[in-house]
């Protein structure tokens, strides 16, 4: 059997997909060398998964509906934009949400069932966040991440009523996200 490329992710509503989108425009108009994520890929990582076997991912999402269904529905507030690992060497620009206990122990969740299937334990601490782009060159580089500091916004909240297990196909004019299982919370 052909292993599955995945990962566990917080989704988007659409709204926030709109009000995400608005800040990235303001980063694309500095024409950096950046690869945009299209709103439709806007998500928060709970856990990569990498290249899984099918039987094993179909077990683990036994296990995960069990986690997610003691797991209750909660708000994130988005409050900045950013860099990975920071903004003097970017590799990463995201928008940034405010972690708070349903969301820390909803991923600590994930991350110990992951552990259970022998996926190997994260060692960067977690920081929700959408992926904006990805840094390609130096082109401009100067001026997108003056821009990063400079922009400011009003929070977002947006709510958290489900977990997706999704399946990412790579191709040559990028990857291609197909929700495998959706896992709600308690409302």
């Amino acid at each position: 059997m052909t292993a599955i490329r995945s990962f566990i992710a917080l989704p988007s509503s659409s709204e926030l997909k709109k009000a995400i989108q608005e800040i990235q425009t303001r980063l694309i108009e500095e024409r950096a060398e950046v690869k945009w994520d299209t709103p439709d890929k806007f998500h928060i990582t709970l856990k990569f998964l990498g290249d899984v076997d099918p039987e094993k991912l179909s077990a683990l999402a036994e296990s995960l509906a069990t986690v997610t269904s003691a797991a209750t529905a909660f708000q994130l507030v988005y409050t900045a934009v950013g860099a990975f690992p920071d903004l003097v060497h970017p590799r990463v620009i995201w928008a940034g949400a405010r972690a708070n206990d349903a969301l820390t122990s909803l991923q600590g969740q994930v991350e110990l069932t992951c552990d259970r299937f022998g996926f190997p334990k994260e060692t960067r601490t977690f920081h929700p966040h959408i992926t904006l782009g990805r840094v390609k060159g130096t082109t401009n580089l100067a001026h997108l991440t003056a821009k990063v500091k400079s922009i400011t916004f009003e929070p977002i909240e947006t709510g958290c009523w489900e977990v997706l297990l999704i399946k990412s196909d790579l191709r040559p004019t990028g990857s291609v996200y197909t929700t495998l299982k959706s896992f709600p919370l308690k409302a």
